[in-house]
């Protein structure tokens, strides 16, 4: 059933018609359900030298859901599923390669400049979408100078829609998608209270990337550490590759507007992210 192909394999499974489907992801496994499927998988062929998909084991949970268990020989990096006439693929996708003393060299990474439409103002104006822009161009700047091929969501004022933003990091086949923002607080909320760094993510093997990259940037920008959420945001909810959403200060804190204006508080945000993706790779070379 696995077919190995260049940086995935596939696993192929004949349907007669689509199904609706859930993939759950496990520390070492990806699980597809069927659902309205009765299952008669009576034979698994698997590529001998398949460097992904260990095994595949499946089960008739109940009389029309079906669950197919993939076993890896690693954590997940990312999936996709689609449909090639009359056969439902689950595309498991392998990490990269990475050279431990240069862990950026070749890889591919997604910057996204958060906003416009919409986005937070400071108390003196500052746009959240020119902040980020500024932000977005200089980790550019230093993922190059460490090896990376950097793809930009936008690099112009003008507004990209959110939906698009991981479709052109799904185009380039990146290794890794990083949203730049600025945090602000609802109405009503006392902004003193609690302000700091943080950073998002959704699927779970982009858990690892958000604890990196938080750290990079609490040790830069020296800002108060709220920790990594997990947060159902459009732009995490993608599977190809890891993603984290990073909210490195709080834009209508005065003195956090104030140093986002300097070129040297844009680098130390800049630089904090790029030390955590380069962390994150690192490890992920063991």
């Amino acid at each position: 059933m696995p077919a190995h192909a260049g940086g995935y394999s596939d696993v192929r499974i004949p349907v007669s018609d689509i199904p609706p489907y859930s993939v759950d992801a496990a520390p070492d496994a990806l699980i597809l359900t069927l659902f309205g499927t009765s299952a008669n998988t009576d034979i698994i062929n698997f590529a001998s030298t398949d460097s992904v998909v260990r095994r595949v084991t499946w089960r008739q949970v109940a009389s029309d859901r079906a669950e197919y268990r993939v076993e890896l020989h690693r954590a997940p990096f990312g999936y996709l599923v689609m449909w090639e006439r009359g056969v439902l693929v689950l595309r498991v996708r392998r990490a990269p390669a990475i050279d431990r003393a240069r862990p950026l060299r070749g890889l591919v990474i997604a910057v996204d400049a958060g906003h416009p439409p919409a986005g937070s103002t400071g108390p003196t104006g500052l746009y959240e979408a020119v902040a980020t822009l500024g932000i977005a161009e200089r980790l550019k700047t230093y993922l190059e100078q460490r090896g990376a091929t950097v793809v930009m969501t936008r690099s112009a004022p003008g507004a990209v829609a959110l939906t698009d933003r991981p479709v052109i990091a799904r185009r380039a086949d990146a290794h890794a998608f990083v949203s730049i923002h600025l945090n602000a607080f609802p109405d009503g909320v006392n902004p003193f209270g609690r302000h700091g760094t943080g950073t998002y993510y959704f699927n779970v093997w982009s858990e690892p990337m958000a604890r990196a990259v938080q750290a990079g940037m609490v040790r830069r920008m020296g800002l108060r550490d709220l920790g990594i959420y997990y947060d159902n945001l459009a732009v995490l909810r993608p599977t190809w590759m890891p993603s984290v959403l990073c909210e490195g200060a709080f834009l209508m804190i005065p003195e956090q507007e104030a140093a986002l204006r300097t070129p040297d508080f844009q680098d130390a945000y800049a630089r904090g992210v790029a030390d955590g993706l380069e962390v994150y790779f690192r490890e992920l070379g063991r």
